[in-house]
């Protein structure tokens, strides 16, 4: 993979930059690509799964039988008479050995290891669901928070071009002597609020585009351009089809659902060690003063011995008890957690749907509203023109417009991030 060579990833990445900022921008799907293949979270999840997938492999040790094999040479080697001779001999300094070694029972914890490492590679796998799936969340979150502060700041821009044009009009009439200084005063005020207004507003737009590079795993400093995608917000969200998703796709519960399936492998395990267990052992071996002869086919015939052993835990110093009982409780404990972690997630999931729900009925009621603050405008500009109004109702007809233009702005990628949180909690996007 390209994580696995940071030197070759930062370059495809650079690429992979240059090529999609095109003039337009990057778009969301461009984002979530490189963010996923950019974060860490995400490479921790997958070299743990790996991690996991060695020790399934390793776990079925315990069923298969053990081959060893051994050659032994003495440095000083001794001699004796050989009374049928009278001869001094040579002991044999050779020798080799075969041990064949099997499992027959052992609490069935073998076969409890076997279990263990498949639920093992099952949750890391889903585990690595789950950090793909926060990463897309964050990005989600990070993205319309920027797109929001961008409508905003170009709210304050339109805002600031309103008040200019103002402070035009009344600097003409102020003039001929049409109105009063107070006037020009005001709006000259009502001017610098909107410059203000603007500044910061670049500021919180560029703070949102640091934070949306962090995200994405980029220098805080390299400057992102992105795309200026229609926003479709979704329909309702039936609330019993997003509580069965809950309890179906999500992630972090089927992670703790794991979990508790491995914390119970784990109590029945040592629950093995207070049983009874039976092994079986075929050895041999043959010494010699050469190689061949440790090696003579006959002779490791004759040599060999089979054992079959039963080893019965009569007492251990309560140290195989305790560790049963420690297992069964934290079995218990995780029972336990798993029910908290599933009430956490339906109370987020009940909040996410209220305040969706409340958002999608309170935006056509803020289009109404922008509706109305537009017409108000036109309808007070006509009426300064004549004299029928004040500046002060003016101004504060152009405030209702700049806070009907702004809230409008806020609901909309409010139920943006609304959506992309459902997203994360029920385990998939809800059509």
């Amino acid at each position: 993979m390209i994580w696995r060579s940071p030197v070759l990833f930062g370059l495809l990445l650079g690429a992979t930059l240059a090529q999609a900022q095109t003039p337009s921008g990057l778009t969301l799907a461009q984002l979530l690509e490189i963010g996923l293949e950019n974060n860490s979270n995400i490479r921790i999840a997958e070299r743990n799964l790996l991690s996991a997938q060695a020790d399934r492999r390793g776990s079925f040790s315990g069923l298969a039988p053990s081959l060893s094999a051994s050659f032994n040479k003495n440095p000083n080697p001794g001699s004796f008479t050989n009374p049928a001779t009278g001869l001094d001999e040579t002991l044999p300094d050779l020798r080799s050995s075969i041990s064949l070694s099997y499992t027959i029972f052992d609490g069935a914890r073998s076969w409890y290891n076997v279990t263990n490492g498949r639920i093992q590679v099952e949750s890391r796998s889903i585990s690595l669901d789950l950090a793909r799936q926060q990463t897309v969340l964050f990005i989600k979150q990070a993205y319309f928070t920027y797109l929001s502060n961008r409508a905003l700041f170009e709210v304050t821009g339109e805002a600031l071009e309103l008040s200019e044009g103002q402070l035009e009009l009344v600097q003409e009439r102020f003039n001929l002597q049409a109105v009063r200084e107070t006037d020009l005063l005001k709006a000259k005020v009502s001017t610098g609020q909107r410059r203000a207004d603007v500044h910061r507003a670049r500021q919180t737009l560029a703070a949102s585009g640091t934070q949306l590079n962090l995200v994405l795993g980029l220098d805080p400093l390299t400057p992102v351009r992105i795309a200026a995608e229609e926003v479709v917000l979704g329909e309702k969200v039936n609330r019993e089809k997003a509580f069965s998703l809950l309890g179906q796709f999500n992630p972090q519960l089927k992670v703790q659902a794991y979990a508790v399936q491995g914390a119970r492998i784990n109590a029945k395990m040592q629950r093995g060690v207070l049983l009874p267990s039976v092994s079986l052992r075929y050895s041999t071996g043959q010494s010699g003063t050469t190689f061949g002869e440790t090696l003579d086919r006959d002779a490791l015939d004759r040599n060999g011995v089979t054992n079959i052993s039963i080893s019965i835990p009569l007492f251990a110093g309560m140290r195989n008890t305790s560790s049963y009982s420690r297992a069964r409780y934290s079995a218990m404990a995780e029972e336990e957690r798993l029910s908290s972690v599933e009430r956490d997630l339906r109370r987020q999931l009940q909040n996410t749907l209220f305040a969706l729900e409340s958002l999608h009925e309170v935006y056509p009621i803020n289009q109404e509203v922008l509706a109305s603050a537009e017409a108000d405008v036109r309808l007070a500009e006509e009426q300064y023109r004549l004299g029928a109004i004040s500046i002060l109702d003016l101004l504060n007809a152009q405030v209702s417009l700049i806070t009907a233009k702004s809230t409008l702005v806020r609901t909309k990628y409010d139920i943006k991030i609304s959506e992309a949180q459902l997203e994360a909690l029920t385990g998939s996007p809800i059509e």
